[in-house]
This record gives C-alpha cells, sequence and structure tokens, in this order.
C-alpha cells in the first residue's frame, strides 16, 4: 500500500475523522485529504505527528504498509535458510543465480550478502569448502559499520559460526550496544536473545571469560525488566558458570543446579542435557578433582 492509503485505513480504523487530524496535527483538512490520495508527500516528522497521534507504532505502520508481511528483502534470507533446512541444496543452487542477477542489476548489498549465503549454505557450511574471502567480505562489511541496525544484527546471525572466533569477538561490542541502546525496541528481541545466549557460550568455549562476562553483564540489563522465564533461567545458569569461573565452586553449582530443575519442571529435557554436558566439560577443564 502506499503511505497514504495506510494512513487513511488507520485513521479510519481509530474513528478519527480528517479533521480531527488536522487539528491534532497543525493541517488542514483538505491537505490531510490530498495525503491518503496520493497528490502530496508528507515529511517523516508529520508521520510521526501522525503515528503518535493515532498511538501507532512505525513498526506497525511498515508491516501494514508492506501488505502485512516483513520487508521483502528480509523474507529471501528466511527462504533461504528454510531451503538449507529441508535440504533443498539444488533449489538453493538456483536461487543463488537469481539473487546474483538481482545484484547485478540492483548493486544491493542485501543480495550480495544472500549470495554469499547461498553459497555456505551449498558448501554444507563448511569451512574447507567456502571461498575464505567472501567470509571476510562479511566481516569486513559488519565492521565497517559502527552502529548497527536490524539487518546488521541478521547478517551477523546468519554468518555467527563461519566467522574466526577472535572476529565474532571484535564485533561484540556492535551487538552489546545495540541491547543496551535498543532495548525498548520489541522488534530485536528474538535475534538478539540468539546472539547473546550463542555469544556467551562461545566466549566459554574459547576461555575468552572477559567477554562472557560483558556479554552476561548487558543480558542481565537487557533482561532486568523481563518476565521472560527461560532467559531468566538461562542467565541464572551463566551467573553460576562465572562463579565457578571465579572459583567460586559450591555457589556456582548450586545456581546451575537450580536452572537445571527449572529446565526439568518447565519439560526443557534437550536444554537441560546440552547445558548439563557444556557445565561438565567446563568442569573438566577447571577442578577435573571435582569430576
Amino acid at each position: 500500500m502506499e503511505i497514504g492509503q495506510v494512513i487513511k485505513l488507520i485513521r479510519k480504523n481509530k474513528s478519527i475523522t480528517q479533521q480531527a487530524l488536522a487539528d491534532a496535527i497543525g493541517m488542514t483538512r483538505p491537505y490531510i485529504a490530498r495525503i491518503e490520495s496520493g497528490k502530496n508527500s508528507i515529511s517523516s516528522d508529520r508521520l510521526t505527528e501522525i503515528l503518535e497521534y493515532c498511538n501507532v507504532t512505525y513498526n506497525e505502520f511498515f508491516f501494514m504498509k508492506n501488505d502485512y508481511q516483513i520487508s521483502l528483502k528480509m523474507n529471501e534470507f528466511n527462504r533461504v535458510i528454510k531451503m538449507y533446512y529441508a535440504d533443498k541444496i539444488d533449489e538453493i543452487i538456483q536461487f543463488k543465480d537469481e539473487i546474483k542477477e538481482k545484484h547485478e542489476q540492483t548493486g544491493d548489498i542485501l543480495f550480495r550478502h544472500l549470495y554469499i549465503l547461498c553459497h555456505c549454505m551449498e558448501n554444507k557450511l563448511d569451512l574447507n569448502k567456502i571461498e575464505k574471502d567472501y567470509i571476510d567480505e562479511i566481516s569486513d562489511y559488519l565492521l565497517s559499520i559502527d552502529e548497527w541496525c536490524y539487518y546488521e544484527l541478521a547478517l551477523f546471525n546468519n554468518f555467527l559460526f563461519l566467522f574466526n572466533p577472535s572476529t565474532a569477538f571484535l564485533m561484540t561490542k556492535n551487538v552489546l550496544y545495540r541491547a543496551d541502546k535498543y532495548k525498548e525496541l520489541n522488534s530485536d528481541k528474538n535475534i538478539l536473545s540468539f546472539l547473546l545466549f550463542n555469544l556467551l557460550d562461545l566466549s566459554i568455549n574459547h576461555h575468552e571469560y572477559q567477554y562472557t562476562k560483558m556479554i552476561l553483564d548487558t543480558t542481565k540489563r537487557y533482561y532486568a525488566s523481563s518476565t521472560d522465564f527461560f532467559e531468566q533461567t538461562l542467565i541464572l545458569f551463566y551467573e553460576g558458570t562465572i562463579d565457578i569461573i571465579d572459583n567460586s565452586i559450591s555457589e556456582g553449582m548450586e545456581k546451575c543446579n537450580k536452572a537445571f530443575t527449572i529446565f526439568q519442571v518447565l519439560g526443557h529435557e534437550n536444554i537441560h542435557k546440552k547445558y548439563k554436558s557444556d557445565l561438565d566439560k567446563l568442569l573438566n577443564k577447571i577442578v577435573p578433582s571435582n569430576v
């Protein structure tokens, strides 16, 4: 839908007349009518005023504008991921050629990044088969952006386990900054949750405990006012892990075991097994006599 059509839809859904909307934001009724009919453009400031008066968020507005779908371009990433998990490698190879053409026609960097993702999936995410220059290209792009938007989070998410760990940790500051600055933005929640907890695992597995503590501190702030019981339980486990790393073994074990009990009560048996295995590996490294 066009911007004016969406504004008209919102206004009517809220039972607001053109005159009432015009009065509220200091415009004339005919001007509102011309915006809704597409005869006049609208500034971002005026659009913000309209949405605030109608109690509609920008995310909702653009979702409606896109015919109640997320970005069509971002959907292409989802499409490739679904093909990969369905083991449709032939379709990915065909899709890769289509994406290459789109990039050549438009110069849109998203299609270049998507082409590289297809290449990685075509080669079953095997770093021995993936072109190293492609991974370097993705990391160079991410490192060149000082303040990541949702797109950069999604890109990092898709390539996280293909980066050299030191490169991934170098990028961690962008994730932590986003989590702190945009913690009220609900659209980030799923992807940030995935990234924060996977970065915690990555830092522990590679003994980069200074990053573990930084990431955990940010994660605790991100979920400070949250009622997400599952995420709070994961935080409890990682707090126990940090205690164990800092040689407070009994306190750490108490927290980890409490988290395990909650996982079992909630029916997350596979998650319980995964984190129990992670804890056993850590104990083997740090306190072999206790295992």
